[in-house]
């Protein structure tokens, strides 16, 4: 395991451009086998545990309006794709060759890349949130500590939502 993932963790952590993480109270790279003597949780681990954990419920509660936009784009984009192929079918039916339809076509494939682009987002920002919760869970794990969260979202305001947290923590030194 990376013990700078403890640090990360820890109220004592320094962080400099040339050595990189440090223990302020050392100075030097974290040197122990499984679990920190000296680490202290308190301000900043709260702080990380419920960042990790408020984005990671968001991503949750937004992963049906994800889908849903994605069907609803892969429809439209399908449908005008169909619709110019259609056009075009009909138009060579009756002895006209047009450009128009494969217009039409290429026009269709916008409302795909908004539908396939938006569901990549979304899954890749949801696997770097888990993975930095689970990264987190499996430190507090070494420290015998649980918790319990109770995340409230609020109304949103110029795209700053509003969240509650209350956080329970047992087994913090």
């Amino acid at each position: 395991m990376d013990l700078t993932r403890h640090c990360e963790l820890c109220d004592h952590q320094k962080i400099d451009l040339i050595q990189g993480t440090t223990c302020g109270l050392t100075d030097k790279k974290p040197s122990f086998n499984t679990t920190c003597i000296k680490i202290e949780l308190h301000e900043k681990f709260e702080t990380k545990l419920k960042d990790s954990n408020v984005k990671y419920q968001k991503l949750i509660s937004e992963k049906p309006i994800t889908y849903l936009y994605f069907v609803v784009f892969l429809i439209i984009g399908l449908s005008v794709i169909l619709g110019g192929f259609l056009l075009g079918k009909y138009a060579l039916d009756k002895g006209v060759i047009s450009t128009t339809p494969i217009i039409i076509m290429s026009v269709g494939l916008l409302p795909l890349g908004l539908a396939f682009g938006a569901l990549n987002n979304h899954r890749n920002e949801f696997k770097i949130v888990e993975n930095r919760k689970r990264k987190i869970d499996e430190v507090l794990h070494l420290y015998r500590i649980e918790y319990s969260i109770d995340i409230q979202f609020g109304k949103k305001y110029h795209g700053v939502q509003e969240v509650y947290t209350d956080l329970k923590i047992k087994g913090v030194r």
